[in-house]
């Protein structure tokens, strides 16, 4: 065995690390239902991170389809809780819906009217 006409066999390629972590920050998203925005920027960019890495290394490394799966999955709980909850300005607090549910408020001129009665 002359280890002279051995042809050089290439690197095993392995998963983008990149890839990897974006894989598992979405399925901590998922686990949160999407509410942390933080989470889902971080997911996405770490994707993106990910498909550089592999798309100027790709001898060395794979996962573009977990890092496309991150990115879509992050986008797919962000439009979901968006749809889900209501925004802000149309919410009230169970104090204001109490004081709307009682009685009427009387408006201060028709309170001195009522008194000249």
């Amino acid at each position: 065995m002359n280890v002279d006409n051995q042809t050089p066999t290439p690197a095993r390629r392995r998963y983008s690390p990149w890839a990897m972590g974006a894989m598992v920050g979405a399925l901590f998203a998922l686990l949160f239902q999407g509410a942390l925005v933080p989470l889902n920027v971080a997911v996405a960019v770490m994707a993106l991170i990910g498909l550089r890495q592999i798309r100027r290394d790709p001898s060395r490394y794979i996962g573009r389809a977990f890092c496309w799966l991150a990115i879509a999955l992050v986008l797919i709980l962000a439009l979901m809780t968006a749809m889900l909850e209501p925004p802000a300005q149309f919410t009230t607090s169970d104090e204001e819906q109490r004081m709307s549910n009682e009685a009427p408020m009387v408006p201060a001129e028709d309170e001195n009217a009522i008194d000249e009665l």
